[in-house]
């Protein structure tokens, strides 16, 4: 058998020449057309430019430059990974704020609390809260933690919104 319909059987993809065993014409079990698209997103191909336009943050926590340029990181790395309902071409500005970012320590625990919200232009928002505990031997990792899941949450409402301003939700 060839290594091509090997792959596409095994894949799923769409195959030029049937595979051994099938006369020329008759359809496979699971085949895709040769015709179809697999997905809609194939519609509109590649991905939009995300531009995050202001990030507020505070600057009152004793680490507050490092926990920008990781929610940075963060916020970027959420915005590639969600659909916003746009491809090549298209540029998509947000902006982001960290309304309270608190970490307190009692008790042999720390608690993380952030709440955040995110716009779109035209005023489309979305906001996020979240408290979580764990170890003060942790405490950057559970920060991170935090950040990371905030800024997932308001992203991908904020890429929701997106699409179905589009019409594509």
């Amino acid at each position: 058998m060839k290594p091509w319909v090997i792959a596409c059987a095994i894949l799923g993809g769409l195959c030029l020449e049937p595979a051994l065993g099938f006369a020329q014409g008759e359809e496979q079990v699971g085949a895709v057309p040769s015709g179809s698209l697999p997905s809609e997103r194939s519609q509109r191909e590649g991905r939009p430019r995300v531009h995050l336009s202001r990030l507020t943050f505070p600057q009152d926590l004793p680490d507050a430059a490092a926990l920008e340029r990781h929610l940075r990181h963060t916020l970027a790395r959420a915005a590639r990974r969600v659909d916003w309902g746009a491809g090549q071409g298209h540029k998509i500005e947000y902006r982001f704020t960290v309304e309270e970012l608190r970490i307190e320590k009692s008790d042999g625990l720390v608690r993380v609390s952030c709440r955040a919200t995110g716009q779109l232009p035209k005023g489309k928002r979305a906001k996020s809260a979240i408290s979580f505990g764990g170890d003060p031997k942790t405490r950057d990792a559970l920060v991170h933690k935090v950040l990371g899941i905030v800024a997932q949450g308001v992203i991908a409402r904020l890429a929701e919104l997106e699409r179905a301003r589009r019409g594509q939700d």
